[in-house]
C-alpha cells in the first residue's frame, strides 16, 4: 500500500504551495479498517441515532435506478444521503452496481458482480462540511457499509435484548455475518455462538475465525433450526430474499435481528411483543426503465426481476405495518422502552440510512486527519465560481 505521506509529497512536487491550500482527503478501505474500531463505531452511531431520535439529524429515502439488463446482470445506480449537524457532516453514499438475481438453496439470492476494472465493485462516500459546504473527503463505502449494519443491529440488541443474553445464533457466514457477531459480542456477554449457512466449508471457516478472535465457544451447525433453538439472540445476515428463520423454532423471549426484513418469517413480526425498525422510511424508491416514471417502493421489486424469478419473489404481506413502528433513533434516545414483561422482540433492519455514512465518514475523516493517514488533493478542484 505504501506510505500515504510519501504519496502526498509526490503530489506536492506538482503543487509546491499545497501545504497552504485547503485539502480534500482521499481514503481507501485498508486505511479505514485500521482507523475504525467496532467499539468507536458503536459509540459514534449511538450518538448519531440519539440525535436522530431528538430531531437533530436526518436522512433521505434511498433511491435505486434500474438500468438495462446485460449478459452479466442488470445495472442499478443507488444513492442515499444524510446529515448529522453535531458532527458538522453530511454525506452522499452511492453505488454503481451490476447485479444478478438467481434462485439459491434458500430462495432468491442477490449478488453484486465484480464488473468494474480490476474485477472490483464501485461504492463511494462523499463527505461534506455543514459549516461551509466544502467537500471534506471521498472514500469507498465497503468497510463502513459492513460496520454500520453490524452496529445498527448491535445497538438494537443493546436496548432490547435480555441483559444476560449469552447464546447467539447467526444465520449466514459471509462478510456481513462476521461483523454482526463481533458487534453483538460488545453489547451482550456472549458465551456461545452457533453458525449456520448452506455451505459447510463457509460456516466452519467463520466459526474458527470468530472463535480465535472472540475467545468464546463458536461452532457451526448443520441446519438453521438447530442453530436458533434456545438461543437468546438470533441474527440473520444473508443475501436471501426469502425467509431463513421460522417463528416456531424460536425461544419465546428471544431477540431477533436481520440485515433485511425479507429474511424473516412474517409471523416473527406478528408475534413479537415489540418490533423496532431501523427506519420508517421502509423501502427504497425504485425507478425501473420500462415501468413508467413513478417509483416502486419495495426491496428488490419483482418488476425488476426476470419472469421466472418474479414467480418465486411473489408478494409478501404482513399484518404488521412497519411504517407505524418505533425506529432506532426513538429507542436509543429513550422515547421508546422495551416491553417490561419480556417476550419476543425484533429489530428489523429494513433499510440503510444516510446518517450512518455521515457519522462514520466523519469519524474516519477525523481519525485520518489526526494520524496523517490518506492522500490529500486540493479542494479547489471541486469548487466553482459559476452559480450551480
Amino acid at each position: 500500500m505504501g506510505d500515504p505521506r510519501e504519496r502526498t509529497r509526490t503530489i506536492a512536487t506538482v503543487l509546491p504551495d499545497m501545504e497552504t491550500r485547503i485539502m480534500t482527503l482521499i481514503l481507501n478501505n485498508e486505511e479505514i479498517t485500521a482507523l475504525l474500531s467496532m467499539e468507536d463505531c458503536l459509540a459514534q452511531l449511538d450518538e448519531a441515532y440519539r440525535e436522530l431520535g431528538e430531531g437533530r439529524a436526518i436522512s433521505r429515502t434511498r433511491s435505486d435506478i434500474y438500468g438495462p439488463t446485460h449478459d452479466n446482470g442488470r445495472y442499478v445506480f443507488k444513492t442515499m444521503d444524510g446529515m448529522v449537524p453535531s458532527f458538522e457532516a453530511a454525506a452522499v453514499r452511492l453505488n454503481s452496481d451490476v447485479i444478478q438475481w438467481g434462485a439459491g438453496p434458500g430462495g432468491i439470492r442477490k449478488d453484486k458482480q465484480r464488473t468494474a476494472p480490476g474485477n472490483k465493485f464501485v461504492g463511494l462516500i462523499m463527505l461534506f462540511s455543514t459549516r461551509n459546504g466544502e467537500p471534506l473527503a471521498i472514500m469507498p463505502d465497503g468497510v463502513i457499509q459492513r460496520l454500520r449494519v453490524a452496529c445498527a443491529n448491535a445497538l438494537g440488541a443493546k436496548y432490547m435484548a435480555p441483559k444476560n443474553a449469552s447464546i447467539y445464533a447467526l444465520i449466514g457466514s459471509g462478510w456481513q455475518a462476521s461483523a454482526q457477531a463481533v458487534a453483538m459480542s460488545l453489547v451482550r456477554p456472549l458465551k456461545e455462538i452457533r453458525i449456520f449457512s448452506p455451505t459447510p466449508a463457509k460456516r466452519e471457516r467463520l466459526a474458527a475465525e470468530l472463535k480465535e478472535q472472540l475467545g468464546i465457544d463458536v461452532h457451526a451447525v448443520d441446519d438453521a433450526r438447530t442453530a436458533v433453538r434456545g438461543a437468546h439472540i438470533v441474527g440473520a445476515a444473508t443475501n436471501s430474499l426469502t425467509p431463513v428463520v421460522d417463528v416456531d423454532w424460536l425461544d419465546p423471549n428471544v431477540h431477533v435481528t436481520c440485515v433485511k426484513e425479507l429474511e424473516l418469517d412474517d409471523r416473527i413480526l406478528e408475534r413479537s411483543a415489540q418490533v423496532v425498525v431501523h427506519t420508517r422510511l421502509g423501502r427504497p424508491a425504485n425507478y425501473i426503465i420500462g415501468k413508467g416514471e413513478e417509483p416502486i417502493y419495495d426491496h428488490d421489486p419483482k418488476e425488476g426481476l426476470s419472469e421466472d424469478l418474479q414467480k418465486i419473489r411473489g408478494a409478501r404481506k404482513s399484518r404488521v405495518d412497519l411504517a407505524k413502528r418505533p425506529d432506532l433513533g426513538e429507542l436509543v434516545s429513550g422515547h421508546v422502552q422495551p416491553p417490561p414483561h419480556g417476550g419476543m422482540t425484533c429489530f428489523v433492519n429494513v433499510m440503510g440510512l444516510g446518517i450512518q455514512f455521515a457519522a462514520l465518514g466523519a469519524l474516519a475523516h477525523s481519525k485520518a486527519k489526526a494520524s496523517g493517514v490518506g492522500r490529500e488533493i486540493p479542494t479547489e478542484w471541486f469548487l466553482e465560481d459559476e452559480h450551480p
